[in-house]
């Protein structure tokens, strides 16, 4: 229904990849509280999983036989939501782009910003243990933690994704009475600044580009006028002026000569004022040539053409290149 071809990017999963990764180094270090040496030393272990099932399984043990502290402290997390987030979206046309030669290039339309809200649940049997987990994560975040990475290799862009620390909560669950500690929960909220991608296109590489500038036909005064005239007596020099009426002084529309062609009888006037009208004379004010309006030349007018190459021709996207740039103005812009 969506008119595309198939694609998948696995944005999603490499977002959980990269939250998984920022915590898999966290360690604990045990210390011998008389002498103050070093015990043992453990990485905290993390998987992606919910909380509910991470609380089953810690709590579970039917034939009490297992120890809380054998499996605590460990961490694990989840993607809570995807949201669209308006402030960074970026206008709709413009493209990201690759360049896999001199004539092809890897293309897709800027990505669609979406902030995924992961929790990050800690675990621990003690509150030292939670503390000690939780202090090694918070410095990072001020209140964010930019990670800068290739989520697409096939565009080939480095892109910044923030990490928003928004909220750190704990819980403390009691065996029995509230001496006795079940296990100690903290939990951390972030938010991920991503972008969604759609199918990736191989457009050619662009090497001209021509920009052309018309005279306004509908514009009765100021710009160029084309007549074609009929019962021509005498000449129209370059520059001369002509005007409509009895007189110059008196004229309802005048200007100034730009070409005249006696074999096409077509008279080009520039500087117009007022508004020639078919069937009127039109009188050169130097030259003494008369002439009868029949008719206007409707088809715009090519006042310019510009043209815009790459310097030299052979650059590709990401090379050092300046810009050719060839204008041509009218009338020679009609050969």
């Amino acid at each position: 229904m969506l008119g595309n071809s198939h694609f998948y990017h696995q944005l999603t999963r490499k977002a959980v990849i990269l939250f998984g990764r920022l915590f898999d180094d966290i360690t604990i270090i045990r210390k011998n509280d008389q002498t103050g040496k070093e015990t043992s030393r453990f990485l905290v272990p993390i998987i992606y999983a919910p909380k509910e099932k991470m609380v089953t399984r810690i709590l579970s043990d039917p034939d009490l036989l297992r120890s809380v502290g054998v499996i605590l402290p460990r961490m694990s997390f989840e993607i809570t939501g995807i949201t669209y987030d308006a402030t960074r979206k970026q206008n709709s046309l413009l493209k990201a782009a690759k360049t896999n030669s001199a004539t092809n290039v890897s293309a897709s339309y800027m990505g669609v910003p979406y902030d995924i809200t992961f929790a990050l649940n800690i675990y621990a049997r003690n509150i030292d243990d939670g503390t000690h987990i939780v202090e090694q994560i918070m410095p990072f975040f001020n209140p964010d933690f930019t990670v800068t990475t290739n989520m697409i290799p096939d565009l080939g862009a480095l892109k910044d994704i923030p990490i928003i620390l928004n909220s750190v909560a704990n819980d403390i669950a009691y065996e029995g009475n509230y001496d006795s500690v079940r296990y100690v929960n903290w939990t951390l909220t972030f938010t991920m600044k991503m972008h969604y991608y759609g199918a990736i296109s191989s457009p050619k590489i662009i090497k001209s580009v021509y920009a052309n500038i018309y005279d306004d036909n509908s514009l009765k005064s100021g710009y160029i006028t084309r007549l074609n005239v009929i019962n021509a007596n005498g000449t129209f020099k370059a520059d001369d002026y002509v005007f409509q009426g009895n007189s110059y002084n008196t004229a309802s529309a005048y200007g100034i000569v730009m070409n005249y062609s006696a074999n096409t009888g077509k008279l080009v006037l520039g500087a117009t004022q007022g508004q020639f009208r078919v069937n009127n004379t039109i009188h050169a004010v130097s030259t003494n040539g008369v002439c009868q309006i029949d008719s206007f030349v409707v088809d715009p007018i090519k006042l310019a053409e510009i043209k815009i190459e790459p310097d030299p021709l052979t650059a590709q996207a990401g090379d050092d290149y300046g810009y050719d740039v060839t204008i041509t103005e009218w009338p020679d812009t009609e050969v």
